[in-house]
Formats: C-alpha cells, structure tokens, sequence
C-alpha cells in the first residue's frame, strides 16, 4: 500500500492581457524576484556583448542611421525585457506573451503594473500566513490550558 502526499504549488496566476502565467511564490523563487532588476541588468550586459560590434552613436543623426543599428539597439532592448519577464514568471514566458502581444514597448510599460501587482500580492499572502499562524499558536495555548484543568 503506497500513501499520497498532494503538494500544492506556492503562488497565483497573473493574467498579462489575456495570456495567463504562474508567478511562484515559494521562498526559493522570491530571492530571484527581488533580484529581477540586478538578474536582468546582468542579461542586458550579455546582449549588449553579443551587439558590440554595432557602434551605437552618442548622438541620433537621423540621416546617418542604418537599419543594422536600429535592428542591434532594439535587440538588445528587447532581451533586457525578455529576461525580465523570463526572471519572474519563468523562462519561455516573454515568448509567450510576445507572440500574443508583439509590442515590445507595451509590455515594457506593464512590467512596472506587473511588480507592483505581485508586490502587493505578496503583502497579502503575508498578511494571511501570519493570521494563520497566530490562530494555530491560539489553538495550542487554549489546548494546552484546558489540559492543565
């Protein structure tokens, strides 16, 4: 005879347009999501190795642009973006989210509604967790003082 421990996943879905993810909110997983901006700035340094051999002029001269530079700059944009969402909600997620939204701009402006949203859900499920743990610590008490009676 085998017995069956069920594990319930630690986190909630978020919904990014209509494209549902998992954000994981486990301990392990927070660590990085704190991180996301210093994990992602070290992803940007990576891209903009890769694109080194485009120069990227100090100053726009509209005349003097090629479509080489403008492909390398939005590259390298595009993969600090990916990499943000990838950090968060696991890899592979931008791509999902890119193929429903392919506007590289929008989905860096809902990165920011995206952290605080998460943000404050955390808050929340702290605030539950610790109004669990105060109602089980009563339950002790109150078991152990109607022993003692």
């Amino acid at each position: 005879m085998s017995i069956q421990i069920n594990i319930d996943r630690t986190g909630f879905p978020v919904k990014i347009g209509t494209v549902e993810l998992w954000f994981d909110s486990s301990l392990e997983n927070l660590r990085r999501f704190f991180n996301v901006e210093e994990i992602a700035n070290q992803k940007l340094k990576e891209a903009q190795e890769k694109a080194k051999h485009i120069h990227f002029p100090e100053e726009i001269d509209v005349e003097s642009i090629d479509v080489k530079t403008i492909d390398a700059a939005f590259d390298v944009n595009k993969e600090f973006i990916a990499a943000q969402y990838d950090i968060i909600f696991g890899k592979g997620a931008f791509k999902e989210i890119y193929k429903k939204y392919p506007d590289i701009v929008a989905l860096e402006q809902a990165l920011d509604d995206v952290g605080a949203a998460i943000a404050k859900r955390i808050e929340e499920l702290e605030e539950e967790r610790v109004k669990k743990a105060e109602s089980k610590k009563n339950e002790y008490l109150n078991k152990k003082a109607s022993k003692k009676k």
